[in-house]
């Protein structure tokens, strides 16, 4: 049936009203969706014209997924032509995403409009919509999903031809913006691909980390060039909880935009590689609103995905928490399972207004009382004449679990937590009168990582480098910050066994009270040249890495992950492709042969 079929995907829908597209799991369950992101009130519809290529009766589905399983917190009703169709969806299932029977409806052939309405607030989320002629579900597995999808939106076998560039850059957080920057004023020809519709990945608005890590220091303070232009225009300094400034999204993108040699490829997602002889040839990606495919072919490449996204894909070696043997011997490696990967956040915001203020219960949330309501002392108190309440940075979940296959379930977990403290704030606490005019004024809903997958370059940095220290003649990059290492906080995991939605850190001011069995306690770092041999593969020729997923073990990344030592990463490997091509050599035949040559540059 699948010729009959009309399959929408939500992501392409013209008008997106107040719903927002989520990419993170897409590599899970097949797709970006919609989601009413609404901080518990109804975002307005999404919008989107089709061509019905007959009238009559058709049956129409939605894959969907109810995230807090039975209780649909996510309820929403699909319209055609104005008329709401008789299910409500968002609800029942197991928890997975599913095909669920909107309803049956008469459709005249031509132009329909086809609209999610939001019922909540609370999420809701759509994947795709299908008009049909038999009243059957499509296809649900991950391999018939796949092949039907393909079918049913006319994807060709063979991907579009997207052009062929000297230095092609996937992701475009802080590094992959200093990376294709650095490069393309050194003559390079750069493609640089962006999974989202912004720039500035953590530091984003979308995010809202404030950058952190010293600059200038080391034996190369001009890799903090390009850094200074993205902080030239600060977007605001409400970001992490009123700590801290970020950069401005419109000045950052004006940035990469001014600059001839780079063509930005915005919502386009990774989803292969092409390697020949240890050496990738090209990437095929996948537009998110279309689902069209492209291939785009380079000569060097740099994975400053966060993920290792373009690693894998390419067969680079990589680990994930502490996997290898020379992690064991490190003083401050964590004994736990839970402490192997650190958390992700999602930071969250609710102002004073001048009037009252509803908020509807939550039965479906994470049940705060009295007791569970507070942790530790904060590190940083909340600025109360700007905000009701901050969740900041140590709103963190997900510790020990796989932050690229597990990322929805545990981002849903971090806004359960948040949207459960909030109604117990709202309507149960002792002092709800503090919260009686406040509203919740943001939610991030892209999580923000810490830690996922890290690629193994000639060199693999660890806690006794930095420590000894063991400084290597191609230490280029000056990591500044300490051995921030993060825990699932025990008073939070003590109410909540298990799903621990607060964190602590060394240098939290109650930490030693709440030691338990972590191990370490606050370690500073004397400024540290990061070795240009973590900045490359070291069994995939032509893959440079900037940014949380370089060669480091576990340990070793907690002082190196922060942005604008991130930042400083993208310069180098971005000058350091540019030398490659000039001299045309690999990475690993730069740092052999021609090391006086990149020091000369990047002074």
């Amino acid at each position: 049936m699948i010729q009959d079929d009309l399959f929408i995907e939500a992501e392409s829908f013209t008008d997106r009203g107040g719903w927002v597209m989520d990419q993170q799991s897409m590599d899970v369950m097949g797709s970006p969706y919609l989601m009413a992101h609404g901080l518990g009130v109804p975002v307005p519809n999404a919008r989107t014209t089709v061509e019905v290529s007959r009238g009559g009766r058709w049956f129409v589905y939605a894959r969907t997924r109810d995230w807090v399983a039975p209780h649909g917190p996510g309820r929403f009703l699909v319209k055609i032509d104005g008329q709401p169709l008789e299910n409500v969806l968002g609800v029942g299932g197991d928890g997975t995403w599913q095909w669920h029977r909107a309803g049956m409806i008469g459709i005249q052939k031509g132009s329909a409009q086809i609209e999610l309405e939001d019922l909540t607030g609370f999420n809701g989320r759509c994947d795709a919509i299908v008009l049909r002629q038999v009243d059957e579900a499509p296809p649900h597995d991950g391999a018939a999903l796949a092949a039907y999808r393909r079918a049913a939106l006319g994807i060709p076998d063979q991907p579009e031809d997207a052009g062929t560039f000297d230095f092609l850059i996937a992701g475009a957080g802080y590094a992959g913006v200093c990376a294709a920057i650095a490069a393309a004023r050194l003559g390079l020809k750069v493609a640089l691909l962006q999974d989202r519709p912004v720039l500035g990945g953590n530091a984003s608005n979308e995010v809202r980390v404030g950058p952190i890590g010293n600059t200038g220091h080391g034996p190369f303070p001009r890799n903090a060039e390009i850094l200074k232009e993205l902080h030239a225009s600060p977007g605001s300094t409400e970001s992490s909880g009123g700590l801290r400034a970020r950069p401005n999204d419109g000045h950052v993108l004006a940035l990469v935009n001014a600059e001839p040699n780079i063509t930005l490829f915005l919502e386009t997602h990774l989803i292969g590689a092409e390697v020949r002889e240890q050496k990738i040839t090209s990437v095929i990606a996948r537009g998110l609103k279309t689902s069209r495919e492209y291939r785009f072919s380079a000569t060097y490449f740099a994975d400053c995905t966060g993920d290792a996204t373009l690693g894998v894909l390419a067969g680079a070696e990589w680990r994930m928490g502490r996997e290898g043997a020379d992690e064991t011997a490190e003083q401050l490696a964590p004994l736990k399972a839970d402490q192997l990967l650190l958390g992700c956040t999602n930071q969250w915001t609710a102002r004073q207004t001048s009037t009252p203020q509803v908020f509807p219960e939550c039965p479906w949330a994470l049940e705060i009382t009295e007791a569970s309501r507070d942790i530790a002392t904060p590190k940083y108190p909340p600025k109360l004449d700007q905000y009701a309440y901050i969740g900041g940075w140590n709103w963190e979940t997900g510790f020990g679990r796989d932050m690229v296959t597990e990322i929805e379930q545990i981002r849903d977990h971090n806004l359960q937590a948040i949207f459960g403290m909030w109604d117990f704030l709202k309507n149960r606490a002792a002092n709800r009168q503090l919260y009686h005019n406040a509203k919740l004024d943001w939610i991030a809903f892209i999580a923000g990582k810490r830690e996922s997958r890290r690629l193994i370059g000639d060199h693999v940095l660890t806690e006794q480098d930095m420590t000894s220290p063991v400084i290597y003649e191609d230490g280029c990059v000056t990591a500044t910050w300490y051995f921030d290492a993060h825990f699932p906080h025990p008073e939070n995991e003590r109410h909540f066994p298990g799903r621990a939605f607060r964190s602590v850190a060394y240098d939290d001011p109650n930490f030693e009270q709440f030691r338990g069995n972590v191990r370490g306690t606050y370690t500073k770092l004397k400024p540290y040249p990061i070795p240009f041999r973590c900045f490359y593969s070291r069994n995939i020729s032509n893959l440079f890495m900037a940014g949380r997923n370089i060669s480091v073990t576990h340990v070793g990344l907690l002082p190196v992950r922060v942005m604008n030592t991130t930042a400083m990463m993208g310069t180098v490997i971005g000058r350091a492709a540019a030398l490659c091509a000039r001299l045309d050599v690999g990475p690993r035949v730069l740092i052999q042969k021609h090391w006086e040559d990149l020091k000369r540059l990047l002074a």
